[in-house]
């Protein structure tokens, strides 16, 4: 096997395993579908074995193939950091980090944390997505994206996970904007139902706060609750760490509907995970410990 006289191939390969096509594929790297066909049987010659599975719609990556598109993940992601940092060789901080990070947190954390954490480093390259943690996840486990922040991360084969803050959701309502609900025992619920234990459903979730008594506003994000709460439409049952600035600027306060509200319900962690090839290097290093720094 001589998979070093072609490496130059192994970019297409990747483009084929990443979107999962051939047609995909060659319309990203700028060539034929035949040539492209023709590259990655010749590295399945040279490895000795099936790289895909042909599928009629697409194509599938064998256990072999697995493997290398695992290692060209890695290939990929650090040459791209390795450019920036030849680029500027005399700063630790110079390079690429791609960054994943759930919807809320993007917009509460993000924000303000890169006001104050980009100026210092003008030579890193930071690339944020963001999404439901779930896609993070993936989108980390595949080598898609170096570092994320997200709710409940999972330790796997690619990622490290350090927890960083306990977290918890709870019922608020607005205290500028008059209230259009007569009382708490029957006041609408606001909430996003994917965002809290997505395998009940939400009478099992919140049935024992005369859930039947109630209007239910459904969302399909934690901004839209935080909106609708804002303005007295009814109790947003929402992360505390999202409606934090709101309480301090005397905008919400949380509700006490008993039965464990006061504390919190449904407990989760933010924390990070991060690739296991970035591990020990002084860019991710000083990114999470500005995290953490800025969390708190």
């Amino acid at each position: 096997m001589y998979l070093h006289e072609h490496l130059e191939k192994l970019r297409y390969f990747y483009e084929v395993a990443r979107l999962g096509s051939m047609k995909k594929a060659s319309e990203a790297v700028y060539v034929t579908q035949p040539s492209l066909s023709k590259t990655i049987k010749i590295l399945e010659d040279v490895v000795g074995q099936e790289l895909f599975i042909r599928l009629p719609r697409g194509v599938r990556l064998t256990p072999v193939g697995e493997i290398l598109f695992n290692y060209c993940k890695d290939l990929f992601s650090n040459l791209k950091d390795l450019e920036m940092r030849l680029e500027s060789s005399d700063d630790p901080m110079a390079g690429a980090l791609r960054v994943g990070t759930y919807d809320s947190i993007g917009i509460y954390f993000w924000p303000k944390f890169l006001r104050e954490f980009l100026p210092k480093y003008p030579h890193l390259s930071l690339e944020i997505s963001t999404g439901r943690s779930r896609e993070m996840q993936d989108l980390i486990d595949k080598g898609d994206l170096d570092l994320i922040l997200i709710i409940n991360p999972k330790k796997t084969a690619q990622a490290i996970v350090e927890p960083l803050k306990k977290d918890v959701f709870k019922f608020f309502r607005s205290t500028k904007k008059k209230v259009v609900f007569d009382d708490l025992e029957t006041a609408p619920f606001i909430l996003m139902p994917d965002s809290f234990a997505p395998d009940q459903s939400l009478k099992e979730k919140l049935g024992k706060f005369n859930f039947d008594e109630r209007k239910i506003y459904k969302t399909s994000s934690l901004e839209s609750v935080k909106e609708l709460t804002l303005n007295g439409l009814g109790l947003g049952f929402l992360p505390e760490f999202v409606c934090r600035d709101y309480v301090e600027k005397g905008l919400l306060e949380s509700v006490d509907l008993g039965k464990g509200s006061k504390a919190g319900l449904f407990p989760h962690t933010i924390g990070l995970a991060y690739q296991k090839s970035r591990k020990g290097t002084p860019l991710i290093e000083k990114v999470i410990e500005e995290i953490k720094e800025h969390l708190n």
